[in-house]
């Protein structure tokens, strides 16, 4: 049976990578108040509880596996968030650590749609919604490969809106800027002045801002293959 229980909200089920992460915490806070969740995480769980979320541990490094029960037969949202972040610059780079950058950044997405497009497919409904940043779109100083790795997912939405989007399926890239969650919080206080003297609020980004994209994108048809920038005219 999967999560347990059969009716559910206009049969739609979200699945959220990076559950755990500061963002995607929020995102499935919010969630889950109204819609069935399936949480992805790898490292640590989130530390609430909602009767509407199944929790699934996996590991976007090796192998991905997920039992069809989990999503068969339902309207599939794919909010993708999973993401690492390596810095370095370009001539020192470790092959070793750009091969796990692609694997979790992009391969991951790769093996995660070709267990959830088939299903899309046959529903002739689906939201895809990947996550990108503005770095990772226009570039800085020590993070070559994590831009690498942020352009293909570009690449990649841009091709499947044009693949599928005939089943019904629309495929969208949300461009972030800075919140005051993750990454953002983890620089130092020097950095994070410099990042908000470019940004003409001089403030970083409200969570609400992303949710409302994303329940705009859910309820879109006829969005597809979109950049959508959330980042305050960061210049």
């Amino acid at each position: 049976m999967g999560f347990g229980f059969i009716k559910m909200e206009k049969n739609k089920l979200i699945i959220l990578s990076g559950s755990s992460g500061g963002i995607g915490s929020e995102i499935l806070r919010h969630f889950s108040r109204k819609h069935y969740v399936l949480a992805i995480y790898n490292n640590n769980k989130p530390k609430f509880y909602e009767k509407r979320i199944k929790f699934l541990k996996l590991d976007f490094t090796k192998k991905i596996s997920i039992k069809r029960s989990y999503f068969e037969n339902k309207k599939i949202i794919y909010i993708n968030l999973a993401s690492i972040k390596n810095d370095g610059l370009l001539v020192n780079y470790k092959k070793t650590k750009l091969k796990l950058m692609f694997k979790v950044n992009v391969e991951s997405t790769f093996e995660m749609l070709k267990l959830l497009l088939p299903e899309m497919i046959k529903k002739k409904w689906g939201r895809i919604i990947n996550f990108s940043s503005t770095d990772g779109v226009n570039g800085d100083i020590g993070i070559s490969s994590y831009a690498a790795t942020k352009c293909s997912l570009h690449g990649l939405s841009k091709v499947l809106s044009k693949e599928y989007g005939g089943h019904g399926i629309t495929s969208n890239i949300l461009v972030l800027g800075n919140f005051n969650y993750g990454m953002f919080k983890k620089l130092n206080d020097k950095k994070q002045k410099e990042i908000l003297k470019r940004i003409p609020s001089k403030n970083t980004g409200n969570i609400r801002n992303i949710i409302n994209a994303i329940n705009f994108l859910i309820n879109s048809d006829y969005v597809n293959g979109a950049e959508i920038k959330i980042d305050g005219g960061i210049c």
